[in-house]
């Protein structure tokens, strides 16, 4: 098997980045904290640090900043990078050796490569498009998702949970409606599910997130899933756990629970395939929730932006609404 001392640091950067397009990957960072790779951000062929804007969630946090890899740790001293401006912004130190402990603000994840050769080698990690690439398909994914959790939040913070659940699924059931190819409800179906909602078992989840219950968010989920709300199918209730009741979740659950809900919707599977996304993007997989919904934000932004983590995230002003998200730095807790 060939090792990473054969290869050049630029080629195992790429190789890196595309190991991190699989965003369910859980990690522990060498300070003990869980870590996710949300996005893998960009390569940067320039100056500076080798993966730019990249998404990480830490204990919770979601952090935008930069990574940089080396093959032994103590490449970041003989390298000078403590001393660079360039590199004040990193919050991800990658090597394959932790041989020195680096006195700096980031976290350190330690990989081992034979686990990346096996994922880069494989034909299913070899997805390109013309219009965007596996990993960007992650940045979109992600701010559809930090979009409708900051949406909600501001909802919760005039309307409290009861109202804001009401208001999110009548706006849904409203789309819903106007939408050609869908499973056709009656008007009194769709009502009666708007009026049941703050009674069902999704309002019994959500406020028990907000007022900080021990529950199992993945059984929790799974009940929602399987379970009617009204008289609905399960198409439609799963298009409300992630269109509603998801983004409120997140905007109300505490920092446990906020990684297994992120943990659920990186890793759950889809229940059917969208016919237009299947015409518009033939070689995108639809194996995963996060596929679908990064396509759909895809086509939503028209492509406007090449990079959404670094660009529409800061223009949306996520930071200032969501009190877990981060730009370029690691939570005042782990300062020390």
């Amino acid at each position: 098997m060939e090792t990473y001392l054969e290869k050049h640091e630029r080629i195992l950067q790429k190789e890196i980045h595309k190991y991190f397009s699989e965003p369910s990957r859980i990690y522990k960072s060498e300070s003990g904290k869980r870590l996710q790779i949300i996005s893998p951000g960009t390569l940067n062929l320039f100056e500076g640090p080798d993966l730019l804007d990249i998404a990480i969630l830490l204990d919770g946090f979601l952090i935008i900043g930069s990574a940089e890899f080396h093959k032994k740790s103590s490449d970041w001293i003989s390298h000078n990078h403590s001393t660079n401006p360039n590199f004040q912004n990193v919050i991800l130190h990658i090597v394959f050796e932790n041989d020195v402990k680096i006195n700096q603000n980031f976290e350190t994840l330690v990989l081992n490569y034979s686990d990346i050769l096996e994922i880069v080698n494989s034909k299913t990690n070899n997805i390109e498009n013309n219009k965007f690439n596996i990993e960007e398909l992650q940045n979109f994914a992600l701010h559809r998702l930090l979009r409708k959790t900051s949406e909600a939040k501001k909802l919760l913070l005039q309307f409290g949970l009861k109202n804001t659940l009401s208001e999110l699924t009548g706006s849904y059931i409203a789309k819903y409606e106007k939408k050609k190819n869908r499973h056709k409800y009656s008007s009194e179906t769709l009502a009666q599910l708007i009026e049941n909602i703050t009674q069902s078992f999704a309002y019994e989840f959500l406020y028990k997130i907000e007022n900080n219950y021990k529950i199992n968010i993945n059984d929790s989920i799974i009940f929602l899933q399987k379970y009617k709300l009204s008289n609905e199918g399960a198409h439609l209730r799963r298009e409300l756990i992630i269109n509603s009741f998801l983004p409120l979740a997140l905007a109300l659950a505490n920092d446990e629970d906020r990684i297994n809900l992120f943990v659920w919707y990186w890793s759950t599977t889809a229940l059917n395939k969208y016919g237009l996304l299947s015409r518009k993007f033939p070689e995108i997989p639809q194996n995963y929730l996060w596929q679908q919904q990064g396509m759909l934000e895809y086509i939503r932004q028209f492509g406007s932006q090449n990079n959404v983590v670094s660009e529409v995230l800061k223009e949306y002003g996520f930071a200032e609404i969501l009190s877990f998200y981060r730009l370029g730095k690691i939570p005042i807790d782990y300062d020390s």
